[in-house]
């Protein structure tokens, strides 16, 4: 039996928070459907950073909006502890993976197109990655964090170095 699909951010939402231990997280976000005019509200474009808007916060969970536009990407980081799941809802983006060398280094080690639809579930063992839009138009994605994220150990691209900041500005 197909499952039924979840067509707008209110009932995605309302979803979640039946799931009360989390573990059908990832099968509830990849049911939500295209996005409906339901999630425009949430989407915030800036041309110099990509946006991160929040739908939904609680002590189990936190839903955000993610709006990439063309050529804007997120830092090179990992989730240190967290599970997160990424579904491009519009366009598509591209997730960079890294390994850290034994001098420190990063070393780029696969480029994966996910277009919309195709989610990507990240724990604490996964790689460091960012996510990019190279167009040809916006790319938005849905992220969805258990527990909700503080903080993320971001990676400097040329030295290697990590350190962990908070997790930047959600409106």
């Amino acid at each position: 039996m197909t499952p039924t699909p979840i067509p707008t951010v209110h009932k995605l939402v309302q979803e979640l928070l039946r799931d009360r231990d989390g573990a059908s997280f990832g099968t509830i976000l990849q049911r939500y459907e295209k996005p409906s005019r339901d999630l425009e509200p949430y989407c915030n474009w800036n041309e110099r950073h990509y946006t991160r808007t929040c739908i939904y916060r609680n002590d189990q969970f936190e839903l955000l909006v993610v709006c990439f536009e063309i050529g804007q990407c997120t830092s090179i980081h990992d989730y240190d502890s967290q599970t997160a799941f990424i579904k491009p809802v519009l366009g598509e983006v591209v997730e960079e993976r890294f390994i850290q060398l034994p001098n420190g280094s990063l070393d780029r080690t696969a480029e994966l197109h996910r277009p919309a639809g195709q989610m990507v579930q990240f724990t604490a063992n996964d790689p460091i990655h960012r996510f990019i839009n190279y167009g040809p138009g916006r790319a938005i994605t849905l992220n969805l964090y258990t527990k909700p994220m503080s903080r993320w150990r971001i990676y400097d691209e040329r030295t290697g170095h990590s350190y962990f900041a908070p997790v930047g500005p959600v409106t």
